[in-house]
């Protein structure tokens, strides 16, 4: 399937929308762009008439309103007037690697077609780059064997998993368990598709960001992106041409990185280590929780704080957690303290974490010499020395991808493969990521990875940390803490 982006749907004026659905020519009911309302609400501030009424002239007269978008957002610099102006779009034929450098963009909403719970047919992306070089062959052949492997070991997976479930377990789970760890085998070219929804100042710096890409692909999504809302939109998005800083940044920093650090660096830290956190941070947040609820200033709220016993903070965590039910978040006083973790683990899993938008990911590129994850599943299916070879062979592969063109060679990797992701995380976010993936039905990958950065949380963050884990134990620990 081609690299397609479709203008699904947008957000526009609903009298606009009723007045043509009354019969009223376009003139006279208005434009049917989200435009005109981005131009309105870019002149609430200095108009004195109703909102309604500054609406109705917009979308009257859409090329005033377009005139006024371009003055407000780029001339004068208030591009917040762009967020009024929202997208649908229907993304299809890109790779699972330029998923991730479409998602890195955290103000926009995605949905994926899971791997996890469908069974997918042959469809790759072979990117220029490959498909230009003495490697195409090479990469389509391997490339079809990989779903064929994935199509053979999810068959396999699937009988092991109905001996192992037996009747307890409704077949469409037991065929999800079998898709969900069969699915390590895909490559990172196995093509995707998804659902986005987003505002024209955030795709504005997506296309900038992505036509300013090293892969050709990145590049054709750019501009895909960008002509599906030209033609509907087009006073509110504007600078989407590379730029120096976005094109030059990143090779210069590779370069000196390749200077002062080591070429390779194993794991031997395991897949989790708490990097760093707030100090103190069960006093820190308690802090945070104290100033919003009383009147004194920072510095007496400093120092009652940390007059408090061991015994009077717990007290005041039980009075946070007491009434706390799964869907409930935690106070904004918990974003008082950060945690950064150095974080090892699967393409797979880093599927899941980077959908944590509110975090701050700093992810390095796949690496082979960190190795790959095997399921369980497939080793108790006495699969795991197939499953190696293949990954092996993806991996001696993409080294002579990289010898020619370094930014084409992670996508013969496999979901298996490993990475290195920095991790920096405020508290309630963190909260809401145990309570998400620590929780039974999370995917096993990053429930494994949140668990142990659990554990290395508790150590760190006792008091409030206690009240940290999977939604389905929340009741458990409002009562004991």
């Amino acid at each position: 399937m081609p690299l397609t982006v479709t203008l699904a749907g947008h957000n526009l004026d609903r009298e606009a929308l009723a007045a043509r659905l009354a019969g009223q020519a376009e003139g006279e009911a208005g434009a049917l762009s989200p435009e005109t309302l981005s131009a309105a609400y870019a002149r609430i501030s200095r108009d004195p008439r109703h909102v309604s009424e500054i609406r109705a002239d917009a979308r009257r007269e859409v090329e005033k309103a377009r005139r006024s978008n371009r003055t407000i957002i780029f001339d004068m610099g208030h591009a917040s007037v762009a967020e009024h102006a929202v997208f649908n779009l229907d993304v299809s034929g890109i790779s699972r690697l330029c998923v991730e450098a479409l998602e890195r963009h955290r103000l926009a909403s995605y949905t994926e077609k899971s791997q996890r719970y469908i069974r997918l047919e042959e469809a790759c992306v072979v990117p220029e780059e490959i498909r230009a070089s003495t490697l195409a062959d090479d990469f389509g052949r391997l490339a079809r064997e990989l779903f064929d492997a994935y199509q053979s070991l999810a068959g396999r997976l699937l009988e092991q998993a109905r001996r192992e479930c037996g009747e307890a377990v409704p077949e469409r789970e037991v065929k999800s368990r079998a898709n969900e760890d069969a699915r390590y085998l895909l490559p990172l070219c196995a093509e995707a598709q998804l659902g986005m929804t987003v505002n024209a100042r955030t795709l504005e710096g997506m296309i900038a960001r992505l036509a300013s890409s090293e892969r050709d692909e990145e590049r054709r999504l750019a501009r895909a992106l960008h002509e599906a809302v030209q033609a509907i939109a087009p006073s509110v998005i504007r600078y989407t041409e590379p730029t120096p800083y976005l094109r030059e940044l990143p090779p210069a920093l590779r370069e000196r990185a390749g200077r002062w650090l080591p070429r390779t660096s194993p794991d031997t830290t395991g897949p989790v280590r708490l990097v760093s956190h707030t100090p103190e941070p069960d006093r820190a947040v308690a802090e945070a929780l104290l100033f919003e609820s009383g009147v004194s200033s920072a510095e007496e709220v400093r120092r009652s704080a940390g007059a408090l016993s061991v015994e009077e903070l717990r007290g005041l965590y039980g009075e946070v957690f007491c009434r706390m039910q799964p869907w409930d978040p935690l106070p904004r006083a918990f974003e008082r303290v950060t945690f950064t973790f150095e974080l090892v683990l699967s393409a797979a899993a880093f599927g899941q974490l980077k959908r944590h938008r509110m975090a701050t990911l700093l992810a390095q590129p796949y690496q082979p010499e960190l190795g790959w994850t095997v399921p369980a599943s497939i080793r108790r299916a006495g699969a795991e020395h197939e499953f190696s070879s293949w990954v092996e062979k993806a991996t001696a592969l993409s080294r002579r991808i990289a010898a020619l063109h370094p930014p084409a060679a992670p996508y013969i990797l496999t979901n298996a493969h490993r990475r290195r992701v920095w991790m920096c995380i405020n508290g309630r976010a963190l909260g809401h990521f145990f309570r998400l993936r620590c929780a039974p039905e999370a995917q096993w990958d990053i429930r494994e990875l949140a668990t142990a950065m659990l554990a290395e949380v508790r150590r760190a963050f006792p008091l409030g940390g206690a009240f940290y884990g999977g939604k389905d134990c929340v009741a458990a620990l409002r009562q004991g803490g």
